[in-house]
């Protein structure tokens, strides 16, 4: 969505450089150019925002669906898109919320344990067989 507002704002300026542009050449004065460009181009986003958001957040889901992922509502996309990393079980729901890590693999090769369940306190972290 920050694409989009950057977009957005660089057509705007777009619109207010070109309308000004042509009054000039015009010979209109340069203030009411300014004024009438302004007025256009703060009354054109908000009818199209709507619609722009609605079809990016359709294309996001879209994307999702080709690497497998369900997606019940649009604006879940925003969401997911500022994510890094989805923790799931091993069907890919999420049920209960009380998501637990119970293996650890680390790029080093390093292994470790987590036992416990849910978000209750009592569990130990056995690291290659040590605790």
């Amino acid at each position: 969505m920050d694409l989009l507002g950057k977009q957005l704002s660089f057509y705007s300026f777009g619109i207010i450089g070109i309308i000004m542009l042509v009054g000039w050449l015009l010979g209109k004065d340069i203030l009411e150019m300014f004024t009438i460009s302004v007025s256009l181009a703060v009354a054109a986003i908000p009818e199209g925002l709507p619609i722009v958001v609605t079809v990016t957040l359709a294309l996001g889901v879209m994307r999702m669906v080709k690497k497998r992922a369900i997606v019940k509502k649009l604006p879940i996309v925003e969401t997911l898109g500022c994510c890094n990393v989805i923790c799931s079980d091993k069907t890919g729901t999420l049920t209960k919320n009380e998501m637990t890590v119970t293996h650890i693999f680390t790029s080093d090769g390093l292994h470790a344990e987590v036992t416990g369940v849910g978000y209750n306190q009592f569990g130990e972290v056995i690291v290659d067989g040590d605790v």
